[in-house]
């Protein structure tokens, strides 16, 4: 006879799980990827198509982030396929200069991570979003730090040829426009709050290289419990 009384089929055989109803963050390493899918903005099964049109922040972002030229608002939406090339995938990453170039012609510029050197000393412009600081308020809540770094080469920060005279300040509204307040299906709400997160600001990011950053902490109210479970709690 067993001295376990805990089933073979128990994902912690062979110790139980007192509290069922704690936190156990499943799925929330789909965070980056869900944040960067919803900045680009490109069309979806459903029939959306999205707008171009400059009073909306990821229109706006996307703008940023593809164009190098001055007054990057007064040009057209990038297509879905270039938004996409601007991704990086470490599942399909292109190393190969002249296949980067002709699958990726501004290179890569999205990031679901924080470093990539490469990155840092080519690009004109780039965006990166990672989970930060996690801070647990209770068993069965947490806020999830959400950190976003914004790159740009100094040469390229005044070109907007417009009064958002800094493309990187410009950038760093449009992301929480686009951001703030918005419910990502999955994920949770992301906020900029600092009742909801200490670390939530922005701030420059002093570089005594060629590049500029701006660093913007968000973040996300987790929670993935049974909502009895909570009520208990509380």
């Amino acid at each position: 006879m067993r001295d376990c009384t805990v089933s073979f089929d128990s994902d912690t055989y062979p110790y139980e799980r007192v509290m069922t109803g704690y936190n156990r963050f499943s799925g929330a390493e789909q965070i980056p990827y869900k944040i960067l899918m919803y900045l680009m903005d490109m069309a979806d099964k459903n029939g959306y198509v999205p707008k171009d049109d400059n009073e909306r922040a990821r229109v706006r972002l996307a703008k940023y982030l593809w164009y190098d030229s001055e007054n990057p608002l007064a040009q057209p939406l990038p297509t879905d396929e270039q938004k996409r090339s601007l991704l990086y995938d470490g599942n399909d990453a292109v190393l190969d200069k002249r296949q980067l170039a002709s699958t990726h012609p501004k290179g890569y510029r999205l990031f679901a991570q924080k470093y990539w050197t490469q990155s840092e000393l080519e690009a004109k412009v780039l965006l990166k979003c990672y989970t930060g600081r996690v801070l647990p308020t209770s068993p069965y809540k947490a806020s999830i730090g959400l950190t976003f770094e914004i790159i740009i080469n100094c040469a390229m920060d005044t070109t907007t040829r417009t009064t958002a005279y800094s493309k990187i300040y410009a950038m760093e509204c449009a992301l929480i426009e686009a951001l703030h307040g918005v419910n990502i299906a999955g994920v949770g709400t992301v906020e900029f709050n600092r009742y909801s997160h200490p670390e939530a600001g922005s701030r420059a990011y002093a570089d005594e290289g060629t590049h500029i950053s701006r660093v913007i902490n968000m973040s996300i109210d987790w929670q993935e419990s049974r909502e009895d479970a909570v009520q208990e709690y509380l």
